[in-house]
């Protein structure tokens, strides 16, 4: 039987630290795409990654018990990777090809010209994305990729439960109209 967050927390803070592995291997993938959606470089991406399981390992004992683990870890993946934004001179020197982080249902899909279409569509959808601002893809990313509640996305993010609906709302407007040009 697989232990939840709130056990595995629990665990390391009396001393088992290696149970921490149970943690990244679980989330690792959700930070990962995280970083890379600001970084568009897959080193910078990794290593963003290590350095966020890193300070939240470091954090940890600062967490509430009660409250859901991943919610708090990707607003300090969210804090870390604005930071590297405001810092990196050199932000859009590193950007590779979306195909690099082709989703698993591409790779599931049958036939190569069903997946070729199914990555342009994922091109023309990550192209709309990055025309977003940085808040604005994150939050719609948190609300139907991640499938977190508006409750938890305003956590993420500190702001009121309605200017989470009230941003989803004027994102996917945008991301819409972006789309329609982009055909």
């Amino acid at each position: 039987m697989e232990k939840s967050d709130e056990e595995i927390i629990s665990l390391v803070l009396d001393g088992r630290k290696h149970e921490y592995r149970h943690l990244i291997h679980r989330y690792q993938r959700q930070i990962y795409n995280l970083m890379f959606r600001y970084s568009r470089s897959g080193q910078d991406a990794a290593d963003l990654t290590q350095d966020v399981f890193l300070r939240a390992f470091e954090k940890l004992d600062g967490f509430e018990p009660g409250r859901a683990f991943f919610p708090w870890l990707y607003t300090l993946a969210v804090n870390r990777a604005n930071d590297w934004s405001r810092n990196c001179k050199r932000r859009n020197a590193h950007r590779q090809e979306l195909i690099d982080n082709t989703p698993e249902r591409a790779e599931r899909c049958s036939g190569q010209e069903r997946m070729l279409e199914h990555r342009e569509e994922l091109e023309r959808l990550q192209r709309g994305l990055d025309l977003l601002g940085n808040e604005t893809r994150e939050i719609l990313m948190l609300r139907f990729h991640h499938e977190l509640s508006v409750k938890e996305v305003a956590g993420i993010f500190a702001i009121s439960e309605s200017a989470v609906k009230m941003r989803t709302a004027r994102g996917l407007q945008l991301l819409q109209s972006l789309l329609a040009e982009d055909k």
